[in-house]
């Protein structure tokens, strides 16, 4: 009785995880368009409309989880989005967005949940 009772409560949640994964998709696709776009291109390959006139091409997002060993570097894209913990060699055409994106809790995490979603 309790494992079905489990169950049920699973299939009736089940949704609601579903649609607020899409909302917070639909979100970081905005930011992105909004502030990636240009040198990241539309599908994330580094192919943007800027690209071509940095003097370090931007990285392809659709390859950080094949990059890792498979597994999508969450941490590492939201500190190389914000801008606190990069190093020298990383490109300095690239915008500290900590303070446009108003930090992870807002916009940032969206964000990463959509580059998540871009892998190939």
């Amino acid at each position: 009785m309790r494992t079905r009772a489990w169950g049920v409560l699973a299939v009736m949640i089940a949704p609601l995880v579903v649609a607020g994964c899409q909302i917070s998709e639909q979100q970081g696709r905005r930011t992105y368009q909004a502030n990636c776009v240009q040198c990241h291109g539309v599908t994330g390959l580094g192919d943007g409309p800027f690209a071509d006139k940095l003097l370090k091409p931007p990285s392809d997002l659709t390859v950080l989880a094949r990059n890792n060993g498979g597994a999508f570097p969450g941490q590492y894209v939201t500190d190389i989005i914000d801008g606190h913990t990069r190093s020298e060699a990383f490109s300095g055409a690239m915008p500290e967005f900590a303070q446009t994106l108003g930090g992870e809790e807002l916009q940032l995490g969206p964000l990463v949940d959509y580059l998540a979603s871009l892998q190939r």
